[in-house]
């Protein structure tokens, strides 16, 4: 199962189809703006995070950028929309399998 988690953003049906596109099977999403999204603890079966930047905190951003370091998860920085990340996911690569597997010295994802 290839797994993405999506934090930020509120209407996100585009990153979803995007996401799918790329061979994603299931989407979890986190507003970044409920109280209690600080607490979450990042699903086992995640293989990507797509960080939506315009939409979160710094303090939120950054949580989520050290726990997925630690647990080793590749994350994407995008604004809010579809093209975004589209264009992201074009210069990573073909399959999103293939940028959970990319070398950490490429620009968008976070090291190991």
């Amino acid at each position: 199962m290839r797994s993405v988690l999506i934090v930020g953003g509120d209407q996100i049906d585009g990153i979803k189809q995007v996401l799918s596109h790329h061979g994603v099977d299931h989407i979890h999403h986190w507003s970044g703006r409920k109280a209690g999204d600080g607490h979450k603890v990042i699903p086992q079966n995640t293989r990507l995070i797509v960080l939506i930047t315009d939409w979160i905190s710094h303090s939120f951003t950054y949580s989520i950028k050290r726990t997925a370091a630690k647990r080793g998860l590749k994350v994407i920085y995008t604004g809010n929309g579809a093209a975004q990340l589209q264009a992201k996911l074009e210069k990573i690569g073909n399959t999103l399998v293939d940028a959970c597997r990319k070398t950490i010295n490429h620009p968008f994802l976070l090291p190991h």
